[in-house]
């Protein structure tokens, strides 16, 4: 991956890889991608910090905070989480 703006991201969407993940999962077959909480970890390569966009449930939640760190395998001290409305799950 090469930096674009500045910014590193993954070169995969959600929706490229739903049928993968739901198919691995029985749970989630019965969803489309929009409908599991999800975000983007990005890495900014000026302030040399990973930036964890996600809805409110994920961003506030320790739990969850913590399954990302350990899943990306990131330093605690240089990340930055942050809501973003994309990520917002309508019920």
């Amino acid at each position: 991956m090469k930096a674009i703006n500045g910014f590193i991201d993954s070169d995969f969407s959600h929706y490229q890889v739903w049928d993968e993940i739901s198919l691995q999962n029985k749970d989630f077959y019965q969803y489309e991608y929009e409908d599991i909480p999800r975000g983007r970890v990005v890495y900014d390569v000026k302030n040399t910090q990973y930036l964890i966009y996600s809805n409110n449930d994920i961003i506030n939640s320790d739990e969850s905070k913590e399954v990302i760190i350990k899943a990306f395998n990131l330093k605690e001290n240089n990340i930055l989480f942050k809501y973003d409305a994309h990520y917002k799950i309508e019920i």
